[in-house]
């Protein structure tokens, strides 16, 4: 597995999930997840994480968790490799556990919070592991259902905080939410083959690129995640310019019409092409093409036609020059 997207800020939300290596069960017995939990607590009491909510899965598990020290990733090392040392002692076993670093996606607060403290409640019935939570001992469900908290390591009332400023009303509405269901909207964004590594609206995902992925000095371009967001914000950016240039609508330069050619739409894919870091099959993803093929002939012909026609050439360099440039 990839390295996890290194976005990390004071006070950030994440979802945090692993899996078993070869989607093994990860908790053979009832003590494995008590000892999970415990592994869980140490990680907060050192690091100081917060564990909004949490559910337990045979072969996975799934933790909300915010950052007040920005340091997630020390966080994650530190549990996932005690409760794997453990879980080997206990059971004689050796060699890795889960199936690689953990995934973790950034959360926006308020109602992107609530949609996901519901979807990871709701796992084990989604799961048929179970028809009623309350029988299901390892999530935080009752915890919220109680308003309890469980200090220093379990923060329930932050999560409940944002259903109702009201603990008493909270849980009401909190109870009310869980029976309405996973809401259409978060079941398509987990059910995504390409899982966007930030959940929030776009204001929210257009910010957190502009400001920890293009701004990055340090981007890993190894990592998946950091280099099609930073591709993806970078191409936002030429789109912006080549629609202002020529004068163009966004969706004329992403479309394929058949039979028009629209010198702008090829400006956009070879500015993408050469300043993007975007794969060629990537690039023809963004600008519905068939295949990554498609890309290379379309910037050849670009190149012939800016040796014919000065104006787009000089159109060309001022938007590159401008998409170029760092922002600080």
């Amino acid at each position: 597995m990839s390295r996890p997207l290194r976005i990390e800020y004071p006070n950030a939300f994440y979802h945090v999930m692993n899996r078993g290596a070869a989607r093994q069960v990860i908790y053979l017995i009832d003590d494995d997840y008590g000892m999970f939990l415990e592994a869980v607590k140490e990680s907060a009491k050192f690091f100081g994480i917060r564990i909004i909510s949490y559910c337990l899965m045979p072969n996975h598990y799934h933790l909300l968790i915010q950052t007040p020290k920005a340091n997630l990733s020390r966080a994650m090392r530190h549990l996932n490799g005690v409760y794997t040392q453990r879980f080997n002692r206990l059971h004689r076993k050796d060699g890795p556990l889960f199936r690689g670093r953990y995934k973790a996606i950034l959360v926006q607060e308020d109602e992107y919070l609530t949609h996901l403290i519901r979807y990871i409640h709701l796992n084990p019935i989604q799961a048929n592991l179970t028809e009623d939570l309350l029988k299901y001992p390892w999530t935080s469900h009752t915890h919220y259902l109680k308003g309890d908290d469980q200090a220093p390591w379990l923060h329930v009332r932050l999560g409940l905080a944002f259903f109702s400023s009201k603990l008493e009303t909270a849980v009401k509405d909190y109870r009310r939410f869980i029976k309405d269901g996973i809401d259409p909207k978060t079941r398509a964004f987990y059910n995504k083959k390409n899982q966007s590594p930030i959940l929030g609206d776009p204001d929210f995902v257009d910010q957190i690129k502009e400001k920890y992925i293009l701004t990055d000095r340090k981007l890993n371009t190894e990592i998946p995640e950091e280099r099609k967001m930073a591709g993806g914000a970078i191409t936002e950016r030429i789109i912006k310019e080549v629609s202002k240039s020529f004068s163009q609508p966004r969706q004329t330069l992403l479309e394929s019409r058949r039979g028009k050619h629209n010198p702008a739409r090829f400006a956009a894919l070879s500015l993408a092409r050469e300043l993007s870091g975007l794969r060629l099959s990537e690039i023809a993803e963004l600008f519905q093409m068939n295949t990554y093929r498609t890309v290379g002939t379309g910037c050849y012909r670009f190149r012939k036609l800016m040796k014919r026609n000065a104006s787009i050439r000089q159109r060309y360099i001022k938007i590159r020059q401008v998409c170029s440039q760092e922002k600080t």
